[in-house]
């Protein structure tokens, strides 16, 4: 019994020295903790997170009260998105680090008044200015592009003059040309919109802006023009790239029978059907007959909302697109050199010209470009074909 007690004692010894170490090293581990948690959240109160290329806007406001919040925001082509947010500090300052995905035109909010610029990222803005009220007096941009002439116009936007200084511009100066022709009515200036989207799509033929800009000038174009697409009526003309990104036009093959066929390598129906067209080819080439594919493949707007607008990323799926594009174009043998696309998807003013909701879409042209038969197939088409090479 003695040695029973002996041992319960000496054990109970051992679970209390154990329970004081283990009681210790908690203590340091929780302390420990506690310091590398407050490390990590002073470290990200104090490191903003940035999306994009790095920007830095600082500004000295006067006439303006402390705590008042200062906008920054990103024009798109109907509206504008807010990008980051600040306030008014006691002594009329304050400073934005935000990141710019895209070259762009943007603004500061001061009050009710904006201060427009052009920025492309890495720019570091100082701004001055003096408030009445809720308008801005007077100001001082540094640190953009064309600072002083974005100033200018902005003080004094007159349709007359923008419209002269369009006209008569040779400069290549894509955005701050945006800029003004956005303030023009699009149908009644349509050639100075077409002659801006040259500039965009030279400097930025990625871009957001360019991708919505080409969209609404080719739609605009197509509603001016106001041809019925029926038959009998001439066939719009269609001028795109190929898959080496070399355009075509529909018209260059004016003198031929020309079977104009909207599909994309995604759609069944249309690779089911492209066997019989590749034999048509084969068949009427050397007679005078050649077919026009325009493809539906690429990433629409409703996809690229899905990338958040990100250009890297519709650039990166754009490109995976294309790729199914071209090996549909390789599996299915079709031998024609006219295959073009804007890589839109349904987005492709071109679909939206031609009236395309499904696809496959087809017409069927003369030699002079007229429309004469519309989605025939088989038989039909070849009966078609025979006739209008007869002519």
């Amino acid at each position: 019994m003695i040695l029973r007690y002996t041992i319960l004692f000496l054990f109970n010894i051992v679970l209390i020295g154990c329970g004081e170490n283990n009681s210790i090293d908690t203590d340091n581990l929780n302390s420990n903790t506690l310091n590398v948690s407050s490390e990590s959240e002073d470290k990200s109160k104090n490191t903003p997170v940035i999306d994009g290329t790095p920007t830095t806007i600082k500004g000295m406001v006067s006439g303006m009260d402390s705590g008042k919040k200062i906008f920054f925001d990103r024009k798109t082509l109907d509206a504008s998105d807010v990008m980051s947010t600040t306030t008014l500090d006691n002594n009329g300052n304050f400073e934005l680090i935000t990141g710019i995905q895209t070259s762009g035109i943007y603004r500061v909010r001061l009050g009710a008044r904006p201060i427009w610029m052009l920025l492309k990222g890495g720019e570091n803005i100082e701004i001055t200015a003096t408030m009445d009220g809720y308008k801005i007096k007077n100001y001082n941009l540094t640190g953009a592009m064309y600072a002083e002439e974005m100033k200018k116009w902005t003080k004094d936007p007159d349709i007359v003059k923008i419209r002269k200084y369009l006209t008569k511009s040779k400069e290549t100066k894509p955005l701050l040309h945006l800029y003004l022709v956005l303030k023009l009515d699009m149908a009644s200036n349509l050639d100075l919109y077409k002659k801006v989207l040259v500039e965009l799509q030279k400097s930025f033929p990625n871009d957001t802006y360019t991708r919505q800009f080409t969209s609404k000038v080719m739609t605009m174009e197509a509603k001016i023009k106001s041809q019925p697409l029926s038959v009998g009526s001439k066939a719009p003309e269609i001028n795109l790239p190929n898959p080496n990104g070399k355009k075509i036009s529909l018209s260059s093959l004016r003198g031929k029978v020309v079977l104009l066929d909207f599909w994309a390598s995604w759609c069944r129906p249309c690779r089911m059907a492209n066997p019989h067209v590749v034999s048509l080819y084969e068949k009427y080439n050397k007679k005078g007959f050649d077919v026009f594919n325009v493809s539906l493949d690429g990433i629409d707007d409703k996809r690229a909302a899905m990338y958040q607008n990100n250009p890297k990323a519709i650039a990166q799926a754009t490109e995976i697109e294309k790729g199914k594009w071209k090996q549909a174009i390789k599996t299915d043998k079709l031998r024609w050199k006219n295959h073009v696309s804007q890589l839109r998807g349904w987005s492709s003013p071109v679909a939206g010209l031609y009236k395309v909701s499904s696809i496959p879409k087809t017409y069927l042209l003369d030699q002079k470009g007229i429309i004469r038969y519309e989605n025939l197939r088989g038989q039909a088409l070849e009966d078609a074909i025979k006739v209008l090479l007869s002519e």
